[in-house]
């Protein structure tokens, strides 16, 4: 089913005042991990599903493998305590630039104030990786806040194209995942022989 889609790109250069949120890095723990097909898939998903991330719901395992291995790809896992509440992944093959490619808190953590303290170590991360520039984009599928959160931390909008985007029905979603799982199985198996 065809719907109208407004993406907002914004970006943050060096001349840029970063303003990260107050506290993020006693806050808010981040771990790097190795770039996983099927971790990244359950990230992508169980963040991502609320807000109609539906571009790699029927990647395979070896889609995901080709993705990984053709960019300089980071993926963080983001702690509160000892709760997973989120992540992001950076592309980071631009060199000096850097792509905030995916970010998200997990449902039930929407709200509280951690999904400021998640961009800060974002941006954090891709400056410490020599990333002049960082960007990502948003779109009008995107939580409310998401905009917001990202222009108080210091982004610009550079640029708003407005689109169709195709959404998928629920018999096609179920057939993406399906489609994910049964290739990740098959790779898993290769590995028994």
């Amino acid at each position: 089913m065809p719907q109208k889609v407004i993406t907002t790109y914004l970006e943050l250069t060096e001349n840029d005042i970063f303003r990260p949120s107050e506290g993020f890095l006693q806050k808010i723990g981040v771990r790097e991990v190795a770039n996983d097909a099927y971790i990244n898939f359950i990230l992508f998903a169980g963040i991502g599903l609320p807000w109609r991330w539906y571009s790699r719901l029927g990647w395979t395992t070896g889609e995901w493998e080709k993705y990984f291995a053709g960019n300089k790809i980071g993926t963080f896992l983001c702690f509160h305590g000892k709760n997973l509440v989120g992540y992001y992944e950076l592309d980071l093959t631009a060199g000096s630039s850097a792509e905030i490619k995916f970010m998200g808190l997990f449902p039930r953590y929407m709200g509280s104030g951690l999904g400021g303290m998640v961009l800060s170590h974002a941006v954090n991360s891709a400056r410490e990786k020599g990333a002049g520039r960082v960007w990502l984009h948003t779109c009008t599928n995107d939580a409310e806040a998401a905009l917001g959160n990202y222009l108080a931390r210091g982004f610009r909008i550079y640029k708003e194209e407005e689109g169709v985007e195709e959404i998928p029905g629920k018999q096609e979603l179920v057939e993406g995942v399906s489609r994910f799982i049964e290739s990740y199985i098959e790779s898993y198996g290769e590995g028994l022989k």
